[in-house]
């Protein structure tokens, strides 16, 4: 079914994603919990024309192709029109690298974007056709909040409804509409390779979760849904810069040097997470006060000895544990998330409200501390066609 017989404006968005629990341990087949974010990323298509241009306004991107630019490129790469839809081979992937004057090894956020785009734009459309897509995010790059998830994700469920790739029933819902499973994980499979291309070597729970929404039980490779009420949560950025790679290198380094001291920490860190599993089912399904009262303190617990853990592997920070003491000094309870070393942490609201008193004072103290604070929540619903 050829693409140009779609019309109407596309609007989708999907949610950015914390880990909650299993920083770093994960690595070594522990286990993981995820959440989805509800701060999100929304991308609007807009058939039409003889032109392909992508607007990123927060990656300060506006690029555009001629539709007979890119039928050239099809015919360079081999691949027939009308086929279908199936990934771009790393040799493809390599000529668009030419096409876009990227180098190989490119490191740039803008640069991926593009490529990232290209190659599912290249890979699901039947053939090519003018578009224009436009994508805002409310989630900052590059702090291991899942943008670049959201963003892959939006971008493949925009063309996939755009090609009607599914039936056409079923697959382009009205707004609200719930996707089935097998169209989730249509999502999500492509999603995962736009995640390749930006990491290389992604776990899958990112795109996971921002396809998904609510919350991500991963080990040992294995994804599956947890069920969960929306929590509410402080996100903090310390705005210190970090790199990943050397915090998960430093983690090993520790391993290799102390294995019978870190070891059990990653042992504790897995058994944390089977419980903090069990809490978060308590508190979706309890009925009784009490109940959810005992385990969101349960949860707290949890979350403040994840934080003292991960202070062993020595991936917090200064900046980290001051967030912490911060949030501690108000009754709330804190931790890193993501690789620490800085970077971003959270603030677990609990049964308080956003608006209670001890949350609006912990968000002005830390606002005064000069880090940087969302008010947003947990478990938020994945993929939305608006």
């Amino acid at each position: 079914m050829k693409p140009d017989n779609c019309d109407g404006v596309i609007r989708v968005s999907a949610p950015g994603k914390v880990i909650l629990h299993g920083e770093h341990s994960v690595v070594y087949g522990k286990r993981a919990v995820a959440l989805s974010l509800d701060l999100r990323t929304h991308l609007t298509l807009t058939p039409g024309g003889d032109i392909v241009s992508l607007d990123l306004p927060d990656l300060e991107i506006k690029e555009s192709w001629g539709v007979d630019t890119l039928r050239v490129l099809v015919a360079q790469l081999g691949r027939k029109q009308e086929q279908q839809s199936i990934p771009l081979s790393e040799t493809d992937t390599l000529e668009l690298c030419k096409f876009l004057n990227l180098p190989q090894d490119t490191n740039s956020p803008k640069k991926l974007a593009l490529l990232s785009f290209l190659h599912l734009y290249m890979s699901i459309l039947p053939h090519p056709v003018g578009l224009n897509i436009s994508l805002t995010s409310q989630l900052p790059t590059g702090a291991g909040v899942g943008s670049s998830a959201a963003y892959g994700v939006c971008i493949s469920a925009s063309l996939l409804r755009f090609t009607k790739m599914l039936e056409s029933d079923v697959f382009i819902p009205k707004p609200d509409d719930n996707l089935d499973d097998t169209q989730l994980k249509e999502v999500s499979s492509w999603a995962f390779r736009s995640e390749q291309i930006v990491h290389g070597t992604p776990s899958g729970i990112d795109n996971s979760v921002c396809t998904y929404g609510g919350a991500v039980n991963f080990k040992g490779g294995d994804i599956s849904p947890l069920a969960i009420p929306p929590l509410q949560i402080l996100l903090v950025n310390t705005k210190v810069s970090r790199s990943t790679k050397a915090l998960v290198a430093g983690v090993r380094e520790r391993r290799e040097r102390l294995p019978s001291v870190i070891d059990p920490v990653l042992d504790a860190l897995d058994a944390l997470a089977d419980r903090a599993v069990e809490v978060l089912h308590q508190i979706g399904s309890a009925t009784d006060s009490t109940n959810i009262d005992a385990a969101f303190r349960i949860q707290q617990e949890l979350v403040d000895m994840n934080q003292a853990l991960l202070c062993a592997l020595g991936v917090s920070h200064p900046s980290l544990d001051r967030l912490v003491g911060i949030a501690q000094s108000h009754g709330l309870h804190a931790k890193l998330t993501g690789a620490g070393g800085g970077g971003f942490g959270l603030v677990v609201v609990g049964k308080e409200t956003v608006e209670g008193e001890a949350v609006v004072s912990c968000r002005k103290e830390l606002e005064d501390a000069s880090y940087q604070v969302w008010t947003t929540s947990l478990g938020s619903p994945g993929i939305t066609f608006h």
